[in-house]
């Protein structure tokens, strides 16, 4: 498994992603909402969620308690798992 987050560069003022791009847009699309729809509920433009899913972006903690409060999930869901831990097996949206 690969680590979807893209490098950050420091030294350009950089940050680590706060959220994971797949778990973003897997959410997102299990809500049923496109990004216009997703960004009207979360009080955000739609190219900031794009760039949010595409990982050019790092989410501030207001944005992704919007996000989560629109696709009816907690903010955790939409962050990186936590170092060693275990990926889900069912299937179920991780």
């Amino acid at each position: 498994m690969t680590d979807n987050r893209k490098r950050v560069n420091p030294s350009r003022g950089e940050r680590p992603l706060t959220q994971d791009m797949r778990r973003l847009k897997r959410r997102r699309v299990a809500a049923g909402l496109t990004l216009r729809d997703a960004a009207a509920r979360a009080g955000c433009h739609w190219t900031t969620i794009g760039k949010l899913e595409h990982g050019d972006r790092s989410a501030d903690p207001r944005i992704l308690a919007a996000l989560a409060k629109a696709y009816d999930c907690k903010i955790t869901d939409l962050m990186p798992p936590e170092p060693g831990a275990f990926p889900a097996t069912n299937g179920a949206a991780a």
